[in-house]
């Protein structure tokens, strides 16, 4: 079985080409595989995840999602939303919903009937401990269980892939912790691949591989997946 999904010799320029995010990078996530992306702001480690999961497209190279390239905006949206689910560090929850329309709205157009949609949204919710929360709306929330309440959207078309931007950063530690041991205790009991971008080292060692950035250039990987990169002025 080959990469879930891969960069390959991908190039991200801005400012008609006058900056250089990325240059000839190639990376490969599998299966089932948690990668974290280390890096301070500024180092180019959220460029490289747009670009994994089609949220910004390269100027050079292609992406590829199990083994075949995905070119455009209405191809990746398609991949979106049947593969990918995405944890952002603002949460990203819409604040007239409760937590349970929140998780219902990820699979309108993919899980048919309203009751089998609220079925799943409260079985998942449930799962994270938020069975007792199901209908409050985000700012009656802590910001732990807005997170909780975004992971268990990103899990409702139960993609093959979650990107997590930042997971824990709005987040105190202890918050931060429970966070990281729901995301990687998902990743390995459903083979879920994980790719976290952060900027905590103690965040990253809980992933398989980390893959480190520093003012757009990868300085450190381990053998399988290494990535090559040269950059100038990463977003």
């Amino acid at each position: 079985m080959g990469p879930l999904i891969e960069l390959v010799h991908v190039r991200r320029e801005f400012d008609g080409g006058r900056i250089v995010a990325v240059a000839d990078v190639s990376l490969s996530v599998e299966h089932g595989e948690s990668v974290a992306i280390i890096g301070p702001s500024g180092s180019g480690k959220s460029t490289v995840l747009n670009l994994l999961c089609g949220l910004d497209q390269p100027s050079g190279g292609e992406v590829r999602f199990e083994g075949k390239a995905v070119h455009g905006p209405r191809a990746w949206a398609e991949v979106r939303a049947d593969h990918i689910g995405f944890v952002f560090q603002n949460f990203c929850l819409i604040p007239t919903l409760t937590a349970k329309e929140n998780v219902e709205v990820a699979m309108l157009g993919r899980i048919a009937g309203a009751a089998k949609r609220a079925e799943r949204a409260v079985s998942l919710l449930t799962s994270l401990g938020l069975g007792e929360r199901l209908h409050l709306k985000p700012m009656k929330l802590s910001g732990g269980e807005r997170q909780r309440v975004a992971i268990a959207r990103a899990l409702a078309n139960e993609p093959r892939l979650i990107v997590a931007d930042e997971p824990t950063g709005a987040l105190d530690r202890k918050s931060a912790h429970a966070i990281m041991d729901i995301l990687t205790g998902l990743q390995r009991d459903t083979r879920t691949a994980l790719v976290i971008v952060t900027h905590d080292r103690e965040v990253a060692d809980t992933c398989g591989r980390k893959i480190e950035m520093v003012d757009g250039r990868i300085v450190n990987g381990p053998a399988t997946g290494i990535v090559h990169a040269v950059a100038g002025g990463a977003r």
